[in-house]
């Protein structure tokens, strides 16, 4: 219990520091300099589960324990040096879109992102590689002083009554995450002889086939979750993302929830699996969604009919006219809560091409209602169009897991 307690706790400091950072930036920056923050925050979560497909997934299904353990070495030697690779390719690629919507004079031409990005992407990695040793509290560490540290930053530029272009706001959070992150990584590898050369790449290639199932797997997921955004952007310009980004802001910490017992759990559920105990597999699942369910949706309403009083408190009285969104992010934050926990438990069941493969069919639907949507009803018919995906994917998902674990069931009888 107590894990659950520390990993709910991280996730509210990383709530909070989502919701903290995105409150002063709404109020001190323009609109479209917000919108430019949020189009390159979207590429680095989009970026995050990449990463994750390529690394994470093959240490968490690890026992838990320290990094010297004879059991984790070899893999997270391996896993830190993909890392290293891949942070470098991102870099170098995010630079070069910034310096192309740059020389086409559009908003998104913000070249700090190319600090910005790989600061995140390696900070997110050492805090999961936290999760997967066991190490919650370490976890939660590290978010807390990104926290102090974004704030500080960012609350620094509110103090001076100025408003920060986007390529200051990313080199402020490119410094809070950088700088965790960096701590942290020379804490966790200590003792461990990481190089990243050819011959210790190489045996990646025995990873190669599930990473592939599961980078198609998280390539669709974010296509659901983040098309809706890319798709505002590229059509309506950063102002109206900005508008997407404010009214879903305070709805961003209940797929968290999920998230936040997805990291614990799955030290959990694979101990079921490994004793056998199906029957408590699925109900560690539904303990956790139902409870959700009530919670998303309750919190949801309460924030639509707030809506006018937020704004006016917390937004300068931007976004006013916004508050219809509100409820459409609750459907589909209430949709993402229940896909997090059916995909964790088809992950830890390993039945990674059956994830891949329900994540590319709702992300067609997604795409599809998005676009359509989009055309006739604007920003909140791209709202729309994300929730129809991610209702497709949760149908599909809750259908895999049940038969999955019917199979797990009667090859244990046997």
């Amino acid at each position: 219990m107590s894990r659950y307690l520390t990993s709910a706790v991280e996730q509210a400091l990383w709530s909070l520091l989502n919701l903290g950072v995105n409150l002063l930036l709404i109020r001190v920056a323009a609109p479209d300099q917000y919108g430019a923050f949020s189009f390159w925050a979207n590429i680095g979560f989009v970026l995050a589960s990449l990463q994750n497909a390529l690394t994470v997934p093959h240490i968490q299904v690890l026992a838990p324990g320290p990094g010297t353990s004879p059991e984790r070495l070899a893999v997270e030697r391996l896993m830190h040096a993909v890392t290293v690779v891949f942070l470098g390719l991102v870099a170098a690629g995010v630079l070069a879109a910034a310096l192309v919507f740059r020389a086409k004079g559009s908003d998104y031409g913000a070249p700090a992102a190319a600090l910005f990005v790989p600061a995140f992407l390696l900070q997110q990695y050492v805090r999961l590689l936290a999760f997967s040793r066991g190490f919650p509290r370490t976890a939660l560490i590290q978010t807390a002083w990104v926290l102090v540290l974004g704030v500080a930053l960012v609350g620094g530029a509110a103090l001076l009554e100025r408003k920060p272009s986007a390529d200051e706001i990313l080199v402020m959070l490119a410094l809070a995450y950088g700088l965790v992150g960096l701590v942290g990584a020379g804490l966790a590898t200590r003792g461990q002889g990481v190089k990243v050369s050819w011959p210790a790449l190489k045996p990646y290639r025995g990873y190669a086939a599930n990473s592939g199932w599961l980078f198609l797997g998280v390539t669709t997921t974010e296509l659901l979750a983040r098309f809706s955004a890319f798709a505002v952007a590229g059509a309506l310009g950063a102002a109206a993302l900005a508008s997407l980004s404010a009214s879903q802001l305070l709805l961003r910490p209940l797929p968290l929830l999920a998230s936040s017992w997805s990291l614990v759990a799955r030290g959990d559920l694979v101990r079921r699996r490994e004793a056998g105990d199906i029957s408590g597999f699925g109900r560690i699942l539904m303990i956790a969604i139902v409870p959700g369910l009530v919670i998303a949706l309750g919190w949801s309403f309460l924030v639509s009919e707030s809506w006018d009083w937020i704004c006016g408190l917390m937004f300068k009285g931007k976004y006013a006219g916004d508050g219809e969104l509100v409820l459409l992010w609750g459907v589909a934050s209430a949709l993402s809560l229940s896909q997090v926990v059916a995909s964790t438990g088809l992950q830890i069941l390993r039945a990674y091409r059956d994830l891949a493969l329900a994540n590319t069919i709702a992300a067609l639907a997604a795409a599809g209602g998005v676009l359509l949507f989009l055309h006739r009803f604007g920003v909140a018919g791209a709202i729309g169009g994300a929730a129809v995906g991610q209702g497709v994917e949760v149908a599909l998902m809750t259908g895999l897991l049940m038969r999955r674990l019917r199979m797990e069931r009667a090859e244990r009888d046997d």
